[in-house]
């Protein structure tokens, strides 16, 4: 995987997502690096989501906005055409959940039930929100494909959920940016047809890394 090659990957993923773009944000004029304008590097560990997402909104974290409020993260940085860092991100609109007030009530009483503090201040708390006109908890949470050769406690490769760091699904590639696009489908708004050849070239251009033996291969993910 080399530079030249991603920044032509950005380009299929605006082309195809051009009719559900709200707002472009994709830098790729520093040398050695695709990002977003206004970049801000780490990011929130154990958020509650809704919060995550409008924070990472006011501050454009964003390399493209669509239409119904979700956005794409692409960051690829390079070293003398040698790719040291990656992540590929996609932030759904954050979606209230379907229980009532009494379902959560009725929750909250079987985790004190249990002992479960914790989880019982957090239904309780909930409760009473929703008791004064707040709607419900958001059930939602970003993806996101991260690549870091540097890695020493996981795999440098992983598809994550969340911002739980010990949830990892390990990985032994890195993928070009439309396939990861393609992996999303679905989950925005329809942006129509991939075009055969432009999906050919995110598979034949992925970063291939040597296998660990535990490594489980996510071969759908070009």
């Amino acid at each position: 995987m080399r530079l030249p090659l991603v920044r032509q990957g950005i380009n299929h993923v605006v082309g195809y997502l051009e009719k559900v773009t709200q707002i472009s944000n994709i830098d790729m004029n520093q040398d050695g690096l695709i990002s977003w304008f206004g970049y801000r590097p780490g990011m929130m560990r154990n958020a509650y989501y809704p919060m995550e997402y409008q924070q990472l909104i006011d501050t454009q974290q964003y390399s493209l906005l669509l239409s119904d409020g979700s956005f794409f993260q692409f960051y690829f940085s390079f070293e003398e055409q040698n790719l040291t860092a990656a992540r590929l991100a996609y932030y759904p609109k954050p979606l209230s959940t379907i229980e009532t007030q009494d379902d959560i009530f009725s929750s909250a009483e079987e985790a004190l039930d249990r002992e479960d503090i914790t989880l019982y201040e957090h239904l309780y708390n909930w409760v009473e929100l929703m008791d004064v006109g707040i709607s419900s908890p958001a059930n939602t949470s970003h993806i996101r494909f991260d690549y870091d050769p540097k890695a020493k406690s996981h795999c440098p490769s992983h598809l994550q959920f969340g911002a739980i760091q010990e949830f990892r699904i390990p990985a032994d590639f890195v993928p070009q940016p439309l396939a990861f696009v393609e992996f999303c489908k679905g989950l925005y708004s329809n942006a129509g047809d991939f075009e055969a050849s432009q999906l050919g070239f995110a598979r034949n251009n992925r970063l291939i890394l040597d296998r660990d033996p535990q490594t489980i291969t996510l071969g759908s993910l070009g």
